[in-house]
């Protein structure tokens, strides 16, 4: 073997060696990333239920307001019951979250605001159940009790939850800054490495180089069973919707869906089948979307529409149109079989009209499709009576 060619082979090994070490660490600063991300969807989780618990107990208490007042008609009790179990649903999704967090100070914190709300949620629900009982005789006393009852619970112990996941997603903030600097400086080494291989072999090397970036970005922000986009890269997203202060922004919406009843269908046909429905799912949005729009699984059964130069009237428009699609998609089973009938309920939302930034506009969306999914499911919820953005918005 010639020795000049055989110091340029050893040369370009070294340095591919050199870039796939630096692929890894970039790997493993991603991982992080994506570790801290699922950590804050799980506080996100803490608090939706949190947020979940609270609002289902205040209806409770107007569900027994509007029965004593109307002398007992049975639509309140049918609607308390509702309400109720979805209380102690969220409850015991607030306490199971409490014995998967990590032994300490944190959890035993977390813990003690959780029992305080377990056991005041007891004698809120054995007063206002006396009410729905049909004991009418001192139920403007108890109903008074409850309303204060109510807002200790929020002022005792919801706020301190409250308190807990801000100083979580203030921890995992600082944690992701650091991760990503020490990425960013690794990935600035690892593009010169790359440039420097690529000039010394770009006849054998180029396409080597771009499909293993190609297949570590797919990795890191897209959903292996959908295909879609993850959280990791909605983050990415966001900066750009959001963008800096001094650049205009341009008006974009939010559609927020999430599948009807997925748990029951979970149940019934099995995981397997769960999954398939998903990436299903997932297809019937992306048929029914622009190419510039972007779909994003949010979280478990729940997907985000980022839609571009939209307002009220176009998200409405696109949202009843996903809507539609869904409702009349015949989904099917892995044996081929058909599958019961599925349906989503969505949440839109505008920007600038709906909120000042992103998380804003999310949590409106949010808002709104959970407020579809109270009146009945199958339906869209969006803005009404909006003001048009002024122009260049």
């Amino acid at each position: 073997m010639d020795t000049k060619h055989f110091g340029f082979k050893a040369a370009v090994a070294v340095l591919f060696a050199v870039v796939l070490a630096t692929y890894g660490f970039y790997w493993l600063g991603i991982s992080q990333l994506h570790d801290h991300v699922q950590r804050l969807a799980v506080a996100s989780n803490h608090l939706k239920q949190g947020e979940s618990f609270h609002s289902a107990i205040h209806s409770m208490l107007l569900d027994a307001e509007g029965f004593y007042k109307s002398g007992g008609q049975a639509v309140y009790r049918e609607q308390y019951q509702v309400h109720l179990a979805k209380a102690e649903k969220a409850l015991a999704e607030l306490r199971d979250h409490v014995r998967h967090m990590p032994p300490g100070k944190a959890r035993e914190a977390v813990n003690r605001q959780t029992e305080g709300i377990t056991s005041a949620f007891t004698d809120y629900k054995d007063a206002l159940g006396r009410i729905m009982a049909g004991d009418l005789s001192q139920a403007g006393r108890r109903l008074a009790w409850c309303a204060a009852k109510f807002n200790s619970i929020f002022k005792k112990y919801y706020v301190h939850l409250h308190d807990h996941h801000a100083h979580i997603q203030t921890q995992l903030s600082q944690s992701s800054s650091q991760t990503w600097r020490a990425t960013s400086t690794v990935f600035g080494l690892q593009l010169g490495l790359a440039v420097v291989a690529g000039l010394l072999v770009i006849l054998y090397l180029d396409r080597v180089v771009l499909k293993i970036f190609n297949f570590t970005e797919g990795m890191a922000y897209r959903d292996k069973l959908t295909g879609l986009h993850n959280r990791a890269a909605l983050d990415k997203l966001i900066k750009s919707l959001d963008g800096d202060e001094n650049r205009p922004r341009r008006r974009y919406g939010l559609i927020m869906l999430d599948i009807d009843h997925f748990k029951n269908f979970n149940d019934t046909h099995g995981h397997q089948a769960g999954d398939h429905l998903l990436a299903d799912f997932a297809g019937v949005i992306m048929a029914n979307v622009r190419g510039q729009d972007r779909v994003v699984r949010y979280g478990g059964e729940e997907f985000l529409v980022v839609l571009k130069g939209v307002g009220p009237e176009e998200i409405l428009a696109v949202a009843e149109k996903l809507r539609a699609a869904i409702a009349g998609r015949q989904f099917v089973l892995p044996d081929g079989h058909a599958a019961s009938p599925v349906t989503a309920s969505l949440g839109a939302a505008v920007y600038p009209q709906d909120g000042a930034h992103f998380q804003a506009v999310a949590r409106r969306a949010d808002a709104r499709l959970y407020e579809a999914k109270e009146q009945g499911r199958n339906r869209v919820n969006g803005p009404k009576n909006v003001v048009e953005p002024t122009p260049g918005q």
